[in-house]
């Protein structure tokens, strides 16, 4: 369960990074981002309650956690198409994501998956 937590984890990460570099811009393709965002975000929340060892993580729950921060960004995008969203914080959440993800993935002992925060 826990390597099925690491790749819903790794989904959240890319639609993420799709979703920073949107978040300036209004319209359906951002609407449809946040909305893909939203559902894998809720999957990987899902499957952090499946297993033992994750609901026991402080690095599971320091992700999610900086998870919700991030999605919170785009609420005002959520219900109008045209929302704004605070691009600057985004970025800065971004980054903090993804030193929270790696974080998760050497924790739960899956090293292979830590992302390269400068390239990603």
């Amino acid at each position: 369960m826990v390597e099925t937590l690491i790749n819903q984890s790794q989904n959240v990460m890319e639609l993420m990074k799709q979703l920073k570099k949107v978040a300036s811009k209004k319209g359906s393709k951002r609407a449809e981002l946040i909305e893909k965002f939203t559902a894998n975000h809720h999957s990987f929340n899902v499957y952090t309650y499946a297993s033992e060892e994750a609901r026991q993580s402080k690095e599971v729950d320091t992700l999610k956690l900086k998870l919700d921060e991030f999605s919170s960004q785009f609420d005002a995008a959520r219900y109008e198409d045209d929302g704004e969203v605070n691009v600057e914080q985004v970025h800065v959440l971004y980054k903090e994501v993804l030193v929270a993800y790696n974080d998760m993935v050497i924790a739960l002992g899956y090293d292979k998956h830590v992302i390269d925060i400068e390239k990603f």
